[in-house]
């Protein structure tokens, strides 16, 4: 299925495979930093080492979000850095709790994406935030699903 981009009211002609980029996220590693320690996960994780990060976390869930790359496409440092601290003051002010996080692409072709680890987020909440940062997915750990790929675009 390709995905096309908006741009204000005219379609942009830039297409993303969704098929290509669940490859991606299949293969990304996750890093989650939690008290002093820093986690690498992936799809592939077991249910174990979710469970010790998940107690670590205290919680039941994360969601990792990032708002980096919008659309699948590199975006410059300062929009970046202007969205994500949008993101995390809001979660502030709404008492949230999230780690930091960042998703690599194991073999560095594609840049680091930082983002937060959200702590038991409601699904259709991590969606809402995705839409309005214009990205296409989110990563769920959960102890019975372990690490998941949930897409927030039709």
């Amino acid at each position: 299925m390709l995905i096309p981009r908006i741009n204000g009211l005219r379609i942009v002609l830039r297409l993303v495979s969704q098929h290509a980029v669940a490859t991606a996220y299949d293969d990304a590693l996750y890093r989650v930093d939690i008290g002093g320690h820093r986690y690498t996960l992936n799809t592939s994780s077991s249910l174990t080492h979710v469970e010790h990060v998940l107690a670590d976390a205290a919680c039941r869930s994360l969601t990792i979000i990032t708002v980096d790359n919008p659309g699948s496409q590199k975006c410059a440092r300062t929009t970046f850095t202007r969205h994500h601290s949008a993101l995390t003051q809001q979660l502030r002010e709404l008492g949230i709790r999230f780690f930091a996080s960042a998703a690599l692409a194991p073999d560095c072709d594609w840049p680091v994406e930082h983002g937060v680890a959200i702590a038991n987020i409601p699904l259709a909440s991590a969606y809402h935030i995705n839409r309005r940062f214009d990205q296409h997915a989110c990563v769920r750990i959960t102890q019975e699903q372990g690490v998941t790929l949930h897409w927030t675009v039709c």
